[in-house]
């Protein structure tokens, strides 16, 4: 059955077509029975036969109406629309972080109020069992009041779910991935969420990712292997105390991150108690060679002018004499 915008179909009035994608449809509808308006987002009939997709678009539906926080993305729950599998979410005047990103990056205070945020819905998340194991800048929506709501719960995980990802498949974006994700293990381990909100505050105010590479594989490899750079080679208002607590959460070895949402929340609050190391010192100026001393004149025991006064002296006297040898001899 095809929907149409006006059409009114198991108790809603379809008013807005949204927009699509390869996951879902979305439109803006009315809830007759409450008169509330919703947004629906509906799979799509090519992906009904997916098992796997299928399997995920009710897992989402059923933990996001478990979960009720203001930080999460509200969801009604899971209807049929005219034959078609349909989540009933409220309607939200938003953009998603990417969107937002796309204009460059946050002013830092902007992105410590978004980034708290993103941390109170995981620790509700995480509280309830649930590991998101897919955030990024596309799964989170910010309000013109920024207000920040946590979305895109089709990959999420509780402790009693049966495995719907294939063998060998990474979800989420490579960019915002736990370098632990990538060797297939710790899915249910909520410090893989800590590592992608931390790769998400340092694109909030470098305005790009930690790695940056040329393929996915690169940047998995750069997850895996390489030292990120700090937030504030890209944004000179990043001081080293945020450097030092946005590489805190993005540690290659889970024990060394933050060890849960709560204590991430609370750092960004009393950066004190995260480790600044100091700045490398200066290397201390090369010596400079001493200047030679200008060499010293040879410094002759007589002086030539000497030497002239002795002969004078020597030839005045003989000229003296002669002449008194010739007074003596005369007549």
């Amino acid at each position: 059955m095809s929907l149409s915008i006006g059409q009114v179909v198991n108790g809603y009035e379809l008013l807005d077509y949204l927009d699509s994608s390869s996951k879902r449809i979305a439109f803006r509808a009315r809830n007759v029975v409450n008169n509330r308006i919703e947004q629906l987002q509906i799979l799509p009939d090519s992906l009904r036969d997916d098992p796997e997709r299928s399997a995920r678009f009710y897992r989402e539906s059923r933990i996001l109406v478990a979960l009720r926080h203001p930080n999460i993305l509200t969801c009604f729950g899971a209807i049929e629309v005219g034959g078609h599998l349909a989540i009933s979410v409220e309607a939200l005047e938003a953009v998603t972080l990417a969107d937002r990103l796309d204009l460059g990056p946050m002013d830092v205070e902007e992105a410590v109020r978004s980034i708290l945020q993103v941390l109170a819905a995981a620790d509700a998340a995480h509280s309830a069992g649930v590991v998101h194991r897919e955030i990024s800048p596309d799964n989170i929506l910010i309000t013109p009041e920024n207000l920040v709501k946590l979305t895109g719960f089709s990959a999420a995980k509780t402790a009693g779910d049966p495995s719907v990802t294939r063998a060998g498949t990474i979800v989420g974006s490579a960019a915002f991935t736990a370098p632990e994700v990538f060797h297939g293990t710790a899915s249910l381990d909520p410090r893989i969420d800590i590592y992608a909100i931390g790769c998400v505050f340092y694109a909030l105010v470098a305005g790009r990712p930690p790695f940056v590479q040329n393929s996915e594989y690169e940047i998995m490899m750069a997850h895996v292997q390489s030292t990120p750079e700090a937030p504030s080679r890209y944004n000179p208002r990043v001081n080293s105390v945020l450097d030092a607590v946005i590489l805190k959460a993005l540690e290659k070895q889970p024990d060394e991150r933050y060890q849960s949402a709560r204590e991430f929340y609370h750092c960004i609050l009393n950066p004190g108690t995260v480790y600044v190391p100091p700045p490398p010192e200066a290397p201390p100026p090369a010596e400079q060679p001493a200047a030679p001393s200008p060499p010293l004149a040879a410094d002759p025991l007589i002086s030539p002018a000497a030497i002239a006064l002795a002969f004078g002296l020597a030839f005045l006297m003989v000229a003296i004499w002669v002449l008194l040898r010739s007074g003596a001899s005369g007549p």
